[in-house]
């Protein structure tokens, strides 16, 4: 198996500003807040007990979405020049440049022109697996729901292409990290 290598990270680390005089922070254009892992993981769990699971998990899915496909505009912008896989490769750097997860690629196929994609990726120090076993135990269903949004909504609008993402392995079921699959 070949070791799929990430293209250097200056350039995305470049694109962070934080502005004290006005009390931002930037990723390039998109406006981003820092967060602390516990607030999130506090407001995971009164959704969870205010609107159940599963609507929580369709929620936190979809925010993680839209995460994604603010990142895909950007790495279009940022490393479209680039070739395909450094182009892609964007988006799991910046995931991992924003704090949600340490992201290796394990098999990774595209071809635009057939509309092939098949990725497969290692999570490790998932955030959201963190949380779900700190607040609810071991789990029994994958619980990375906003990371696993995020992986659909950034491959999704980089090809342009509806592209779902299945988390096969979780930290918060007990295995030593997370695996996903997208096609």
């Amino acid at each position: 198996m070949t070791t799929i290598q990430y293209p250097e990270s200056n350039d995305l680390r470049e694109l962070v500003r934080f502005s004290e005089k006005d009390g931002t922070i930037w990723l390039a254009e998109n406006r981003m807040v820092l967060m602390h892992t516990a607030s999130l993981g506090a407001l995971r769990k009164e959704l969870i007990g205010s609107v159940g699971k599963e609507h929580t998990r369709r929620l936190l899915t979809r925010m993680g979405y839209a995460a994604g496909v603010r990142d895909a505009e950007l790495a279009k912008r940022t490393r479209g020049q680039q070739s395909a896989v450094d182009a892609f490769l964007t988006g799991p750097q910046l995931h991992m440049l924003e704090g949600a997860v340490q992201v290796t690629p394990l098999a990774f196929e595209i071809d635009e022109a057939a509309g092939h994609f098949l990725g497969q990726f290692r999570w490790d120090h998932s955030w959201e697996a963190e949380a779900q076993v700190r607040d609810f135990g071991p789990q029994e269903e994958p619980a990375c729901w906003m990371l696993l949004g995020y992986a659909s909504g950034y491959t999704s609008a980089f090809f342009k292409r509806s592209v779902l993402f299945k988390e096969v392995q979780c930290a918060a079921c007990g295995h030593d990290h997370c695996r996903i699959e997208g096609r």
